[in-house]
C-alpha cells in the first residue's frame, strides 16, 4: 500500500512539474498526506490500547 501511494505521489508531482495538471499542491501531496495522517492513527490507537491494557492490569 505504501508503495502504491508514493508511486501515485510521485507521478502527480512529476505530472504537476511538466505542466499536465494545474492541481494545488496540497491535492498533489494528498495520497503522501493520507498515508502520513493513517499511520499517526494507528500509532495513537496503539498507544490508546496499550494504555488501557496496562490500566487493566494494575
Amino acid at each position: 500500500m505504501c508503495n502504491f501511494l508514493l508511486i501515485i505521489t510521485l507521478i502527480y508531482v512529476l505530472a504537476k512539474l511538466f505542466g499536465l495538471i494545474a492541481w494545488s499542491w496540497l491535492l498533489v501531496f494528498m495520497p503522501l498526506i493520507a498515508w502520513i495522517i493513517w499511520n499517526v492513527f494507528l500509532i495513537g490507537l496503539g498507544i490508546v490500547i496499550r494504555l488501557h491494557e496496562k490500566g487493566r492490569h494494575e
